[in-house]
């Protein structure tokens, strides 16, 4: 029998909103900001995962652009920080960027690729994308690109 607070649970997952059980969460208990991972790729997904869960970040996995849209309109105020893969399933990385910053213009997005489009990477830039990682990256360069891209926002030293 259900009560009716796991009705109105049951009710509130159903129409939409983001399941806490069901999202790929690591580290729910760090003292660091969240991070929302946009990789399709598992391996690379959780080698960025236990990267950031090392320094005590919490990170969430979303696995293409159409899931981490979901989760950030859900709980994007409580995200600090989006890595983004750029050659995603079903849209790109700069579509998902663009659903991003129509979603929270000051959204801080880091763009993660193996392979630069530079062009396309300037344009997203001057829309407000925070930084690039070029892959394959190491922990050291990873960590520093999101510490200081954080620590930039609390600062207010983003780019115009």
């Amino acid at each position: 029998m259900l009560t009716i607070g796991s009705f109105a649970l049951a009710v509130f997952a159903v129409l939409g909103s983001v399941c806490w059980a069901c999202l790929q969460e690591k580290n729910p208990k760090g003292n660091r900001e969240y991070i929302l991972v946009i990789e399709d790729e598992a391996q690379a997904a959780e080698l960025t995962a236990e990267m950031l869960v090392g320094e005590g970040y919490r990170v969430i996995l979303a696995h293409d652009g159409f899931e981490a849209l979901k989760i950030y309109r859900d709980i994007g105020k409580q995200i600090g920080l989006v890595i983004l893969d750029f050659f995603l399933p079903f849209m790109d990385g700069a579509a998902v960027f663009d659903e991003l910053r129509v979603l929270n213009p000051e959204v801080d997005v880091v763009l993660s690729s193996g392979l630069a489009e530079q062009q396309r990477i300037n344009a997203m830039l001057g829309q407000g994308l925070r930084g690039f990682i070029s892959k394959p990256y190491s922990s050291q360069n990873l960590l520093a690109q999101v510490r200081s891209t954080l620590d930039a926002g609390r600062q207010g030293l983003r780019p115009a």
